[in-house]
């Protein structure tokens, strides 16, 4: 992936591209559409589910047990404490197309 290929796409660029491909008819809209199917992929990752979009990906929690860490800036080592943390695995589909490139 080159630098030029990493610009960000903003919930607001989502936004009015639901409204100008006549997905939604207001900006309002869209942006409800989009806070709640992101809340729900949420809700449903929390709750223990994985969160399968075909042809898209899977969202799933992921533990990351207690481990010893350094701080490289001053070579000390700290303790990280155990945590959940939301993974996404693309589907095979999406490597394929971004290999192409």
């Amino acid at each position: 992936m080159s630098k030029e290929s990493s610009e960000v796409v903003s919930v607001s660029n989502l936004v009015d591209h639901l409204v100008e491909g006549g997905f939604a008819t207001t900006k309002k809209g869209a942006a409800a559409v989009i806070s709640t199917l992101f809340e729900r992929i949420t809700q449903e990752v929390e709750s223990g589910k994985k969160v399968r979009i075909h042809g898209f990906g899977t969202f799933r929690m992921k533990h990351k047990p207690a481990h010893a860490a350094r701080n490289p800036g001053t070579g000390e080592e700290v303790h990280v404490p155990a945590k959940d943390v939301l993974v996404f695995k693309a589907a095979k589909h999406s490597h394929e197309s971004t290999d192409a490139e």
